[in-house]
């Protein structure tokens, strides 16, 4: 009797293990979970993008208002801002493995005044940008990651109304 109990209950249970490693083997798969790829021109520019979280050194820095702080760019390579109070410009390039090519000797910014903080947090964000190497853009185009080669400095964004 317990014999028969036992050859009815190791299949089902086999059969379920079986659905539990097969489930797990796909979990590496790219459509779990959230894909990030090179940025590019096209993926990149064209589109309003707002900050969302600021990291330098490895360590997110607070920001009051980041909204405020923008970055857009277009297909001839032209970038612009706002860097919390001012606006900001200069000329890149992304190569199609995603790397930023920043030509510094085209940046120029507004020079307006503002509360303390807040020019601190502009100086802080506009010395990280002009670090940044690389970009991506995950979440099915919807976020943009601008960071240096290590990871040390990281800007995400989120597109503007999104």
């Amino acid at each position: 009797m317990i014999r028969n109990g036992i050859n009815k209950v190791v299949p089902a249970w086999l059969t379920g293990l079986a659905i539990v490693i097969a489930g797990c083997m796909n979990m590496d798969s790219k459509e779990s979970g959230p894909t990030q790829s090179p940025g590019s021109i096209t993926s990149v520019c064209g589109d309003k993008w707002e900050m969302r979280l600021l990291r330098i050194n490895g360590q997110a820095v607070p920001v009051d208002q980041p909204q405020e702080f923008t970055f857009l760019c277009n297909s001839d390579g032209e970038s612009m801002g706002k860097s919390g109070i001012n606006t900001y410009r200069g000329a890149m390039q992304i190569t199609a493995n995603g790397q930023i090519l920043w030509d510094t000797a085209s940046f120029a910014s507004t020079k307006m005044a503002g509360p303390p903080q807040l020019m601190e947090q502009e100086t802080q964000y506009l010395r990280a940008l002009s670090g940044t190497r690389q970009a991506f853009v995950k979440s099915g185009g919807g976020r943009l990651i601008l960071r240096d080669a290590s990871g040390d400095i990281y800007i995400e964004y989120v597109k503007a109304g999104g």
